[in-house]
């Protein structure tokens, strides 16, 4: 069976690239399928409650023994939910605190890739994290910084 694509969807997903959304968004739009996986929703949830500064909100999407990554270097900054609460309430504490923007979000079964954005300073940090999602838990996070 040919599959044929509105025309009124092909200009929305070339408006949409225009204005910075994804090509997985457009892909989705294309499929008919316009809501987020379950773990996108998490990742999203997470990362909105962080930036409100919601700690324990933010916090009651991990997993106890979350570990988190940073690339390349595979330097391991938190082994669980306890050391991710301290680094954010220190960071909240002395002024450093940075919300991020969220620029993409896509999936693969359990695993949930993001691209963010920092700015602080006069500097723009793009982050490229994949998280891996359990059980409704981040139990794994990955990131791999670039400053520009």
């Amino acid at each position: 069976m040919k599959r044929t694509i509105p025309i009124f969807t092909l200009v929305l997903c070339m408006g949409l690239l225009v204005y910075n959304a994804s090509a997985s968004t457009c892909s989705r739009i294309m499929e008919g399928k316009m809501s987020e996986t379950v773990e996108e929703q998490i990742v999203r949830s997470q990362l909105e409650a962080f930036n409100n500064k919601d700690v324990e909100g933010c916090l009651q999407y991990f997993s106890d023994d979350l570990t988190v990554t940073v690339l390349p270097d595979e330097k391991v900054i938190a082994s669980s939910k306890d050391e991710i609460r301290s680094h954010v309430l220190s960071d909240i504490e002395s002024g450093k605190f940075t919300p991020a923007t969220l620029v993409d979000i896509r999936s693969n079964g359990p695993f949930v890739m993001t691209t963010e954005v920092k700015e602080s300073n006069g500097k723009k940090t793009t982050i490229s994290f994949i998280y891996y999602v359990e059980d409704g838990l981040i139990r794994k996070m990955w990131g791999a910084p670039f400053t520009e």
